[in-house]
């Protein structure tokens, strides 16, 4: 009867045992699994204005400097971002170019501000190792690109991040886009920087969904606003699925309304979007900012954050 109990008490222990270990490994594998996804940093276009005029309290990017100082925060964990890649308008090159320097100093390509415009400070270091990272990612892949450890950060830099992430203590390393303005190379170039996201590193693209410099100086406030047709379009193609999102944006050009918002040559502010569309895996993005500036120019922002 002893030798009984003994194993039965046994079997019981071995039982309990056994069930804790089951449950371990189970709560393993499922915390596994979500710090997994958690580690995908996200693909995010942000328009950043005229000039330094969202950093000057301007009011008619009143709505686009709230988004990016309060809003971009809502939907970015920064603290589990271990850097940023940011594909800015604001330097065209015939290759893709990456700035390679370990610290860089800001670049005020505008004129005609208030001198407080150019006393700005920024001092986010750069990454040499991630800038050689995508360097030898973009040659695996066909893409010819160069390092460039000079160039400061342009405002389509500076001045989002500022409000974005004022404290400057995440590393940036800044990318070109393409002075020829093809939206499939701009589209691969977005696929290439796509695995970085699985390794924490955002991708950022700083443009403007409409960028017409004539209408924006002469055809403010008509009560109207003169790109729906175009926004529209956008909205439809970045929320889409990866195969219907990339044929959407490279026939962009030929959608109603295309040569308004981003005159023929001068689609510059609109390639940073295509690079972060092809970053963002399959799932389809989601509209994040939509505001009408002037009442007149519709502004579209969107964010990609699954694989």
């Amino acid at each position: 009867m002893l030798i009984l109990n003994t194993i039965a008490i046994l079997v019981q222990i071995a039982y309990i045992v056994f069930m804790t270990l089951l449950s371990m490994n189970i709560l393993r594998y499922f915390t596994g699994s979500v710090q997994k996804m958690a580690v995908i940093a996200p693909s995010i276009f942000v328009n950043h204005g005229g000039g330094p005029l969202p950093l000057l309290g301007d009011e008619e990017h009143a709505g686009l400097t709230i988004f990016l100082r309060d809003e971009v925060k809502k939907h970015v964990n920064f603290k589990s971002i271990k850097a940023i890649v940011l594909v800015t308008a604001h330097w065209e090159e015939s290759v893709v170019t990456i700035s390679s320097g370990k610290h860089h100093d800001l670049y005020f390509d505008y004129y005609g501000f208030p001198k407080e415009s150019y006393t700005y400070k920024y001092d986010a270091p750069g990454d040499p190792t991630l800038a050689n990272d995508i360097h030898e990612r973009l040659k695996k892949a066909g893409i010819k690109s160069v390092l460039d450890d000079k160039r400061g950060w342009d405002h389509g830099v500076f001045v989002p991040m500022i409000l974005i992430n004022p404290s400057a203590d995440i590393p940036i390393v800044q990318i070109s886009v393409l002075e020829n303005q093809d939206p499939q190379e701009h589209y691969k170039l977005g696929q290439v920087l796509y695995d970085l996201r699985k390794e924490g590193v955002a991708i950022i693209g700083s443009g403007m969904s409409y960028h017409n410099m004539r209408e924006f100086r002469y055809g403010r406030y008509k009560a109207e606003v003169v790109n729906k047709e175009f926004d529209d379009f956008l909205f439809k193609t970045c929320t889409a699925e990866d195969d219907k999102r990339r044929d959407g944006l490279l026939k962009w050009r030929e959608q109603p309304g295309a040569t308004d918002a981003h005159p023929i040559r001068a689609a510059e502010h609109f390639m940073p979007l295509i690079v972060i569309a092809g970053a963002g895996g399959k799932s389809g993005g989601e509209r994040i900012f939509n505001w009408d500036m002037a009442g007149t120019f519709r502004l579209s922002g969107f964010i990609w954050k699954g694989e």
